[in-house]
């Protein structure tokens, strides 16, 4: 479609008054940000501003100092200035691979931490030149040499700050060795110094504060970048937990589209029926992703033992546990839950506890619910293996499991600490004596 052409489509009165209708606008996405072009840009471009202030230092100089030679210095800053092209050249190189040309022929750009250790000791050895032609340690500039040392504690190794705090100390004792200053005017010692401090103070500051910024904005990139990996390894996980409900759908609803003229009302409403708890059932894995209970789930008082009593008889029978269930539940209890939270909580909890009872001595599992001042406790016990200290202390965080060999994603514990959180409460666990684990959701009584 040119733009000349008609959308077809009607004009958005929110649009901005730029946008034409029709117009076709691309989407880009930000470019990566490199950790290692920051550091060695930064060094270029304050390279550059130091070429400049020391050029103008020079050219005031002259006209305050009589007999100041300036030739080895304008030589030395020229030889700046030509290394800090070819650092630019250099920062340049192409690091991805060029259009059209094979692996083998691609240039390489050396790793970039060396190569901010590298520009700093030739900085070092810079500055250290041009100041044996400037007075050497008589001259006020030469704290300027700190700089070095404070710029490779920021962006180096520690061995490497080592290394460049060793050659700045050797370059300054060099340089005592160096032809003084001519005399200078009274007062002007003491100006060149305030201006030497001054000056470092400016800079140190202004670096400072950029790289600051820059490391902030790395951290937040690094903190959404994690939360993006931990999102696309809980769909990845949760994925397969769709499989049950959908494929229940899938059959129960070819069997309708096959054999409805043969069934009767009851089992095409069974059907439907069954249909409609998977689809909710789907939903609410949907959910769990999130890890986020929805605005629809509002409070609601239910008898609290009973309703415990028949969600855990109907879960264990639709897990096929077989072995032994005990109820140990107080007198009736009213208490106001969110119910599709509460239902998914307990039965991530049934499950995890039939799945562990399969490894133990004894196939029991204990559900109970009990109230204690102002907190009910609901607590799910199986006879499993238990967990070792090490491994108790892990679980509940995302991607923790110890039934790897069975399949177990590690999110059971996770997404219902998450929904526990959600409804107000709290989920903790505590291995019990003998073996076996004891789950406890605790939540208010109302």
């Amino acid at each position: 479609m040119t733009d000349a052409e008609p959308s077809g489509r009607p004009s958005d009165p929110g649009a901005s008054p730029g946008a034409e209708p029709g117009a076709s606008h691309e989407i880009i996405a930000p470019r990566p940000r490199s950790s290692e072009d920051p550091a060695d840009r930064w060094l270029v471009g304050l390279r550059f501003v130091a070429v400049g202030g020391m050029a103008a230092t020079i050219i005031s100089a002259t006209q305050l100092v009589d007999g100041l030679e300036i030739t080895e210095m304008m030589t030395v800053l020229l030889a700046i200035g030509a290394s800090n092209l070819v650092w630019l050249t250099l920062l340049s190189w192409p690091r991805a691979k060029r259009q059209g040309e094979p692996d083998a022929e691609r240039p390489e750009r050396p790793a970039g931490r060396r190569y901010v250790e590298t520009q700093l000791a030739v900085d070092v050895i810079s500055l250290a030149a041009m100041l044996w032609f400037a007075g050497g340690v008589t001259n006020p500039f030469t704290v300027f040499l700190t700089f070095q040392i404070a710029l490779a504690g920021l962006l180096c190794t520690p061995r490497a700050t080592l290394g460049i705090t060793a050659l700045t100390l050797l370059s300054a004792a060099v340089l005592t060795a160096a032809p003084p200053l001519p005399p200078l005017p009274p007062g002007l010692s003491r100006i060149a110094t305030a201006a030497a401090v001054s000056s470092l103070a400016a800079l140190l500051g202004a670096f400072v504060a950029v790289y600051a910024a820059r490391l902030s904005q790395l951290r937040a990139d690094s903190a959404r970048n994690e939360r993006l990996a931990v999102l696309g390894r809980l769909v990845g996980s949760m994925s397969h937990e769709l499989n049950t409900p959908l494929a229940t759908i899938l059959l129960l609803s070819k069997d309708l589209e096959r054999y409805r003229a043969e069934m009767s009302a009851e089992e095409v409403a069974e059907a439907v029926a069954s249909i409609a708890r998977e689809a909710e059932r789907a939903n609410d894995i949907v959910g769990l992703v999130r890890g986020h209970v929805g605005p629809d789930q509002a409070t609601e008082p239910v008898e609290l033992c009973s309703f415990v009593e028949e969600l855990a008889r109907a879960e264990l029978d639709r897990l096929g546990f077989t072995g032994e269930r005990r109820f140990d539940l107080e007198a009736p209890l009213s208490v106001p839950i969110m119910k599709r939270a509460f239902v998914q909580v307990i039965a991530n909890l049934l499950r995890n506890a039939a799945e562990a009872s399969l490894l133990g001595r004894k196939k029991r599992i204990i559900v109970s619910v009990r109230q204690e001042d102002a907190f009910v406790f609901v607590a799910v016990e199986d006879r499993g293996p238990g967990f070792s200290p090490e491994v108790l202390s892990r679980l509940g965080e995302p991607f923790q499991t110890t039934k790897e060999a069975q399949g177990g994603m590690g999110l059971g514990l996770y997404v219902s600490a998450l929904l526990a959180k959600q409804m107000g409460g709290t989920l903790s666990l505590e291995a019990v004596r003998g073996g076996g684990a004891r789950v406890v959701l605790r939540l208010g009584a109302g």
